[in-house]
């Protein structure tokens, strides 16, 4: 089945991706008619399973780049997940061939937003996304911005806070109770009393959740990830729709800066309560339009 005529495409209006410590381990890409962006999270493994910079960064590195040799093919969007998973899993076994025997749970996992867009009736666009995880999309509807997200995982992050020591904790530190946390959250992946990611040790496509939304031609959506959209769910400096005016106007650099001027304000996260004092933040900024 064709999921797009060939005249449909997003095209890039500002893209960022910065670490928050030594190693990235966000990535976003596009390719035609699709765009993604990916949040990765190393697993529990006490030594590394892969030759990445992290686990995690080798699996985003991975999914991206598997997704931009499928998504050349005018699949719909579930059928690239189910090659994603099958593919990702494979690539991973080759790599940890030589530790048998380790956890699921030892493995990397990554949220995920895959959206494509396909020409609709009266000159519109239909955007379709598929998600994991807690990455955002920022989409234009009839009843203003409309943000698309996977918040399965939301009532196990508020028990990670919960356990958050009052007053903070020192920068790259994680408090005990934390951790401990951690670990618990991680026995639920990729459950149905859990939460979805991509795993490549545990099935997990088809458990995306999915959206669309009709948007003229030109419009601009936006593609973030959980350490970017600190800017609304952490330091309430904006709301979605003022965020994406920012966006669509082109300051993605000043928010960049806003961003970690906000994180280094609180460095012990007391005031703004957060595992991590500083996050990989990942930005996608692309407008929807026909070739012709």
């Amino acid at each position: 089945m064709t999921l797009t005529g060939p005249r449909t495409l997003f095209r890039s209006l500002y893209r960022q991706s910065l670490s928050g410590s030594r190693i990235n381990e966000d990535g976003l890409g596009l390719h035609g008619h699709s765009a993604w962006i990916i949040d990765g999270a190393t697993g529990l493994s006490t030594e590394q399973l892969t030759k990445g910079g992290s686990d995690a960064a080798w699996l985003a590195g991975v999914i991206g780049e598997t997704l931009e040799r499928l998504v050349g093919e005018q699949r719909p969007g579930a059928d690239h997940l189910r090659r994603l998973e099958a593919e990702v899993r494979g690539m991973f076994q080759a790599v940890t061939a030589h530790l048998p025997g380790h956890h699921v749970h030892h493995a990397p996992s990554a949220c995920l937003a895959l959206i494509q867009a396909r020409e609709a009736e009266a000159g519109n666009l239909m955007v379709e996304g598929f998600f994991l995880g807690d990455v955002v999309a920022l989409v234009p509807a009839e009843q203003g911005i409309v943000r698309w997200t996977d918040e399965r995982a939301k009532p196990l992050e508020r028990k990670t806070l919960a356990a958050l020591e009052a007053g903070g904790h020192e920068p790259g530190q994680m408090p005990e109770a934390v951790r401990r946390q951690v670990l618990e959250n991680r026995t639920r992946l990729n459950r149905p009393d859990g939460y979805w990611v991509v795993s490549p040790s545990l099935p997990w496509a088809g458990r995306e959740l999915r959206f669309e939304a009709q948007v003229q031609a030109g419009e601009v959506i936006v593609l973030a990830t959980d350490g970017f959209m600190r800017l609304v769910d952490i330091f309430s400096a904006y709301t979605d729709r003022s965020l994406h005016a920012a966006l669509a106007k082109g300051r993605g650099e000043e928010l960049i800066d806003e961003l970690r001027a906000l994180e280094r304000s609180d460095l012990r996260s007391g005031d703004y309560p957060r595992v991590k004092t500083h996050d990989d933040a990942t930005v996608l900024v692309i407008a929807a339009e026909t070739s012709g």
